[in-house]
């Protein structure tokens, strides 16, 4: 799995711009954007990732795929920090945190890293296996 990256400017109507454009040719998304400025980011994993990418390049929309990893907490104080401390504390630097999914007792992330093979092995079965 990966991730994708867009930037875009801080207008209205630039989230709108980019699902129409994955809806047109069947992608679904799941997202999540900051702005900062004149400038803003979607993050987002595609369910069709070759399509996601013909859509983007198709549209002129420059982006950054990067390998990416489903990862596990539980759902409490410090979950996420302890998870984070562990990357951390082995110098791995995580560049991307999407959520996925939140249950009462769960919460799942996809999280891009500079270095997964690493982040594997210091998070251990906290990794979903695809």
């Amino acid at each position: 799995m990966s991730a994708f990256t867009v930037k875009l400017k801080n207008q209205p109507g630039g989230i709108a711009w980019l699902c129409e454009a994955m809806a047109s040719s069947g992608v679904n998304l799941l997202l999540c954007a900051t702005t900062h400025g004149d400038s803003g980011v979607v993050a987002f994993i595609a369910d069709d990732e070759a399509a996601a990418q013909r859509v983007l390049e198709g549209a002129a929309i420059g982006y950054q795929l990067q390998p990416a990893l489903t990862v596990r907490l539980e759902n409490r104080p410090g979950a996420g920090a302890a998870t984070f401390r562990k990357l951390a504390d082995v110098g791995i630097n995580v560049e991307l945190l999407l959520p996925v999914r939140i249950s009462e007792e769960l919460f799942y992330a996809v999280i891009c890293v500079d270095d997964p093979t690493a982040a594997e092995d210091a998070l251990g079965d906290q990794v979903v296996k695809e």
